[in-house]
């Protein structure tokens, strides 16, 4: 399904509808590392688990739920990557170990997302219509809630606020507090 929206003037679309995908790659990738809070890895092999653990299993396992922003000269605007399956639950997700903590409220909200802009594209509402994009068709796919995570104090917080979701939940990972926000489908 693609929509449009004069606000942002970014065409979004299911990940599985765009025929040149590897064209896009480099410009995922991009957007994903400027947009991480990590920023220095080890090495090469740290960095590519770290990309495949927060995107590349999503396109992987889950490219039905992916979607892109695109502005009208082709560009990639943004991204989100998500899936319907419940991280506390999933085997492929059991790396990421605060997900068990959070296991009572992934039940209601089992559909997560992460989603990230190019930075001149932040602030025109194309953040909101992939997610928008993504909460449709969870909620057709049966699911009845989403959620995020991200540490507490992220200037993101105020982003997924504004987009319908609630603080459900916070716990500590790696000595750092991780906030649960989940939005009704």
């Amino acid at each position: 399904m693609s929509a449009s929206s004069s606000r942002h003037d970014a065409v979004v679309r299911r990940w599985t509808e765009i025929a040149d995908k590897a064209r896009l790659v480099p410009a995922l990738d991009a957007i994903f590392f400027e947009a991480s809070a990590t920023k220095s890895f080890a090495d090469e092999k740290a960095r590519d688990a770290f990309r495949e653990r927060w995107l590349g299993r999503y396109l992987e396992h889950d490219p039905q739920w992916a979607y892109v922003a695109i502005s009208p000269d082709g560009t990639l605007a943004g991204y989100l990557v998500g899936s319907l399956d419940d991280p506390a639950k999933t085997a492929r997700f059991s790396d990421v170990g605060y997900m068990q903590e959070f296991a009572p409220v992934t039940a209601d909200f089992p559909a997560h997302l992460h989603v990230n802009l190019a930075p001149g594209f932040r602030n025109r509402g194309i953040g909101g219509a992939l997610i928008d994009a993504f909460a449709r068709d969870a909620a057709h796919a049966g699911a009845k809630g989403m959620h995020v995570v991200t540490g507490a104090g992220m200037r993101n917080i105020g982003f997924y606020l504004r987009n319908g979701f609630h603080e459900l939940a916070r716990t500590t990972a790696n000595g750092r507090e991780v906030v649960f926000l989940g939005r009704k489908l």
